[in-house]
């Protein structure tokens, strides 16, 4: 019994020992990764610059360096607490065969060390990967004086090509043959047929969109009822921020099928419409004179004859005013909105200098049998 109580009491505070010791590294290294993520040292913020990392986002790599952390430190307590109960070696090496050779379930075999191995790999190429694409998207294409929507298309499409080689080449680490990714394949199949169709969809639509570049990065766009500036284009959807600061998720399969008005695609030149009414028996040149006028005034407006010169329009007869439009072109669409603005406020203040009056809608009334009798009688009522 003496024998005994030594072995239980020793084997556990010893335990016990090693089980705070692990928990305690454990703990240090999950603050050490959210040290990482919160970027509180510059090393740190080096480092998440050197992987292309944006300030506020996570680290991709970090749930992986966590899980292949906790599993070390776990798996090496393991081990040690085998050798504290005094295990005997055949039964370790045994327990260790199972982590090295394998273990069958059915006629699939499974491998640990390789499969820890392989999300090792995987970690580090696709740590390199991320680091490929801003290299490439901030450095090397800047030489090539490529616009940014082709730097990003090149860098989006080595990316995703480096990142499916990183894919399988930790698929061959972990044990999975090259010639079963068929049979993989054929059930993936099976499955876009059932019910993935849209993913797969978008996915082609995203590489039409790369490698066909309809749409760029920056682009004033409008497809259905959204409006606003392409801020990412992704393998999947492409990100719209509105006028309203608003970030709308579009599929690009929409942008493919759908009908797309991008203000931006080859010229950034655009037409600015100013519509104008004005009260009958105005002096029509001398409306025209002013609007031309304010139309040079305003700047932005493209007046070297590359382009159609300011105009106006006098399109008809309205039911309550005479009908023009002021049509000029500005060199950057982009200011299309406050060049408009401008204008109607210029408008506004040379039309009351002058004494041009912007009618209202008017109706004439006219009344059928009047009896001044009645009326007389239903207003003393």
């Amino acid at each position: 019994f003496r024998n005994l109580s030594e072995y239980l009491i020793g084997g556990i505070i010893l335990t016990l020992f090693l089980l705070g010791f692990t928990w305690l590294l454990s703990m240090l290294f999950s603050d050490f990764c959210d040290s990482l993520d919160a970027s509180r040292y510059n090393w740190q913020h080096r480092f998440r610059n050197w992987l292309g990392v944006e300030p506020g986002n996570y680290l991709p790599s970090v749930f992986w360096l966590r899980l292949l952390a906790g599993l070390s430190l776990w798996g090496g307590s393991m081990l040690i607490l085998l050798r504290i109960w005094n295990v005997s070696s055949a039964k370790r090496a045994e327990l260790l065969a199972y982590v090295t050779d394998g273990f069958s379930i059915g006629e699939v075999t499974i491998i640990p060390a390789r499969i820890i191995l392989a999300l090792i790999i995987l970690v580090i190429l696709m740590s390199l990967v991320s680091r490929l694409k801003k290299q490439l998207d901030e450095h090397w294409l800047q030489k090539a004086r490529m616009e940014a929507g082709a730097r990003n298309a090149v860098a989006s499409i080595t990316a995703y090509t480096a990142a499916a080689i990183a894919i399988i080449v930790a698929l061959s680490f972990a044990g999975v043959e090259l010639s079963n990714l068929a049979i993989i394949a054929g059930a993936l199949s099976v499955g876009i047929g059932f019910g993935l169709q849209n993913i797969v969809n978008n996915f082609v639509s995203g590489l039409i969109l790369l490698f066909e570049r309809p749409i760029q990065i920056g682009d004033w766009i409008v497809v259905g009822n959204t409006e606003g500036y392409v801020q990412k284009i992704s393998i999947r959807s492409t990100q719209i921020q509105t006028f309203d600061r608003a970030d709308v998720i579009v599929p690009n399969s929409e942008l493919i099928s759908a009908q797309v008005t991008n203000w931006m695609l080859h010229d950034l030149r655009g037409r600015v419409r100013v519509p104008i009414g004005v009260a009958y028996g105005s002096d029509v040149e001398k409306v025209k004179k002013i609007l031309l006028k304010i139309a040079h005034e305003q700047s932005g407006v493209i007046l070297d004859g590359s382009v159609t010169p300011p105009k106006v329009l006098f399109l008809g007869f309205g039911d309550s005013a005479l009908n023009f439009e002021l049509r000029y072109i500005i060199r950057n669409v982009d200011e299309k909105l406050q060049t408009l603005s401008d204008t109607n406020f210029a408008i506004d203040k040379a039309f009351q200098e002058n004494d041009i009056s912007i009618p209202f809608p008017q109706r004439d009334l006219h009344i059928r049998n009047w009896d001044p009798d009645r009326a007389k009688l239903d207003s003393t009522d």
